[in-house]
């Protein structure tokens, strides 16, 4: 297996510096049909052609691979392994979780193993099932399997708890044949699970807790930089020696040593962006990301993240000019497509209609991730543009829009759906459409990355639009526009999107705060409120009125009217289990539902750490930014890392022969590090104390909007 695990670690390497044909051509080029790791470098390799063409006959091939990959891999593990020792042990497993790390302790190097391979495989063959099968039962069914491979990794978990202890009461922990492949594999598995649910709403995390299921963001977090010794708290870029010594510590021998790295700057760089949470910390990224791109200069991943850290900065020029210089082997050219569809972001972002019009094409001509987003891209960016010569073809793409809608799990996917409700009203309303490139962005979260000047543009395009609409606004609300059906719609659109990008000029970031743009802010949403009753189709423009204003009183140490914005988002009225509060005209219909539903739930999660904070600590409240602006500022991890330095020192031999040792400082497997916990150690974060600004005068709370 050493041999067989040297050999992967050099594909490895060469795919992740973007030689992925000399990886694929070394992987293919030996047959080991009894090698598990063989059997599974293979199966991710169909994973990846499966998820770059989205072909039904990709994705199926891709589960007989995962399929093989099991099949090897359960020949390799003990006889009554971890899960199935026998039916009342398989169903405990199942309720309870683990059957205990006991399980592991008498097993083979190669036996654990095994039992790794066949969790993770069973993990990613469950994904491409439910993604073949496009329906919800099939969900449920793939659920039972997660179930079961999470039962491996806990179990794993506490064999490593148990061998810790040993550990530090001075034993010889080399008959359990520990290495780096499955310290780095059990922490990307474990840290995941916990990070994952823990973005879920409250009702489903409860529920999936209820099972066995873990939900600790912070210790996740925590638990990843452990892979690569990374300390949170140093954002300092490495010296030369200790990036010479980062490249030769033996962390970097596990398997899965990058994707623990991949996994936080991605949750730094990208989940950060869509919703707002405190672990954010851009200087971290960077530097996990120069590391691992002095490790592999011509990484097409890191690159791409790297391109990602200008763009969450502001810097929109720097970003596009990352993303152009990024290139792959012909065969590979469809991992450049998240590229452009960034570069697409930019463009739109800055109004560079041009640039926006050649890379949504791009994706037209080559992408299958979901043809009707990009010939609704493809649309808006040429009517943007503006040339009569492309009207007629602007015409053709929104009648081909809703026709190449996809379902997952038998539901329309969010984005699709709103693409084709826009694609209709313009086809319907005589090629009229209010402000579509910016109204995307709101799918995109792309305000928070504009920088000033762009904002700036944004607003005043978009305060013509609304002085258009103001001078057609009816004289009372009964009264309805001829030949402008939703008259109403636009309205709040425009209104909202005002609020929203005057609420990013008011707190952006390193400047002084804008008190006018934060009051303008503030009488855009209200506007909205008082005409979303109206609302025909695009109700998504009130319910994110009510959570940015959650945001602005949260900023503002309001933290009791933020909760119950956040919560009236939260509300179940409807007799769905997370349908929004119904409105009179549009019934409820919110094609961004899951989206505002995410964001109103990570909010609620923000806003307790936040409140419990300023009640703790209130002296030094003004010293840092505000929650709203977290994600676009340096602010510091509040994730702590634990030391494991003597576990580490004990796992440098591949077989930990002749290793013991009595270091009483050896926490790397306490339960502070294997499990949820509150010991670790918190940064204090504060909010800076913004001048007051007025409230709403007194709604009435009949109408259900306030």
């Amino acid at each position: 297996m050493d041999e067989d695990l040297a050999e992967l670690r050099i594909c490895l390497d060469m795919f992740l510096n973007s030689q992925m044909n000399e990886a694929i051509a070394l992987l293919r080029g030996r047959h080991k049909p009894e090698s598990m790791y063989y059997q599974f470098g293979k199966a991710l390799e169909d994973a990846l052609r499966a998820v770059l063409s989205f072909h039904p006959n990709d994705i199926e091939t891709a589960m007989k691979s995962f399929d093989q990959t099991l099949k090897v891999a359960n020949a390799q593990r003990k006889t009554s392994s971890v899960v199935g020792v026998n039916t009342v042990k398989a169903l405990g497993s199942w309720v309870f979780g683990t059957v205990g790390g006991g399980s592991f302790r008498g097993m083979t190097r190669i036996e654990k193993h095994a039992e790794l391979v066949y969790a993770e495989a069973t993990v990613l063959r469950a994904g491409f099932s439910v993604l073949y099968h496009h329906d919800f039962w099939s969900l449920v069914e793939e659920s039972v399997s997660l179930r079961s491979a999470f039962a491996v990794f806990n179990g794993l978990k506490a064999h490593f708890e148990q061998v810790e202890q040993e550990l530090k009461a001075g034993g010889d922990i080399s008959e359990y044949h520990l290495d780096e492949h499955i310290v780095t594999g059990l922490i990307f598995a474990v840290s995941l699970f916990n990070i994952a649910i823990s973005f879920l709403p409250d009702i489903i995390v409860k529920l999936l807790q209820f099972v066995g299921f873990p939900s600790d963001r912070d210790w996740g977090l925590a638990l990843l930089n452990t892979a690569g010794l990374w300390n949170p708290h140093d954002t300092r870029p490495d010296t030369d020696i200790e990036l010479q010594e980062r490249l030769e510590s033996p962390t970097n021998d596990g398997m899965r040593r990058q994707l623990c790295d991949l996994a936080p700057i991605a949750i730094h760089l990208i989940a950060a962006s869509f919703l707002p949470f405190q672990h954010v910390d851009y200087s971290f990224a960077e530097k996990i990301i120069n590391y691992n791109l002095h490790k592999y200069p011509d990484s097409m991943f890191f690159l791409f993240l790297k391109g990602r850290h200008e763009q969450v900065n502001t810097r929109l020029d720097e970003a596009i000019a990352i993303y152009e210089s990024i290139k792959v082997q012909p065969e590979w050219k469809n991992l450049t497509h998240a590229c452009t569809f960034e570069q697409l972001m930019c463009a739109m972002m800055e109004s560079n209609h041009d640039l926006a019009c050649t890379k949504s094409r791009v994706l037209l001509r080559e992408s299958n991730w979901s043809k009707t987003i990009w010939r609704y891209l493809a649309a808006i960016t040429t009517l943007r543009r503006g040339l009569p010569k492309e009207a007629k073809r602007v015409d053709e793409l929104m009648k081909k829009v809703e026709p190449g809608m996809q379902k997952f799990c038998g539901v329309e996917l969010f984005a699709e759906t709103y693409c084709a409700r826009k694609a209709n009203r313009y086809l319907n309303e005589g090629g009229h459409l209010l402000l579509p490139d910016y109204d995307f962005l709101v799918l995109w979260n792309g305000f928070d990355m504009m920088p000033l000047k762009s904002l700036r543009v944004a607003l005043s395009n978009i305060m013509l639009e609304v002085q258009r609409l103001d001078r057609l606004l009816p004289p009372s609300m009964a009264d309805k526009l001829e030949e402008y059906d939703h008259f109403y719609d636009d309205y709040c659109i425009a209104h909202y999107l005002l609020g929203v990008v005057a609420k990013n000029i008011a707190f952006f970031p390193e400047e002084p705060f804008d008190p006018d743009m934060c009051a303008l802010a503030k009488k855009s949403f209200k506007t909205v409120f008082r005409y979303a009753p109206y609302i025909k189709d695009d109700t998504y423009a009130y319910y994110f009125s009510h959570y940015n204003m959650g945001m602005i009183m949260m900023n503002q140490g309001q933290f009791d009217q933020a909760e119950e914005k956040f919560k009236h988002l939260l509300s179940t009225i409807n007799p769905t289990l997370r349908g929004l509060p119904a409105l009179l005209a549009g019934k409820g219909r919110n094609s961004l539902e899951v989206m505002i539903l995410t964001k109103a739930h990570a909010a609620l999660f923000l806003l307790s750490e936040d409140r419990a904070i300023a009640a703790g600590d209130p002296p030094t409240r003004s010293a840092t930014t505000p929650a709203m602006t977290k994600a676009r500022s340096h602010a510091r991890s509040r994730s702590d890392a634990t030391s494991r330095s003597a576990l580490r020192s004990a796992l440098s031999e591949p077989h930990l022969s002749g290793v013991s040792s009595t270091s009483s400082d050896s926490t790397a497997f306490s339960p502070t590090f294997f499990g949820p916990s509150t010991s670790l150690t918190k940064l204090p974060r504060d909010f800076k104390d913004f001048p007051a600004i007025g409230e709403f005068p007194p709604v009435s709370k009949t109408n259900g909007y306030f």
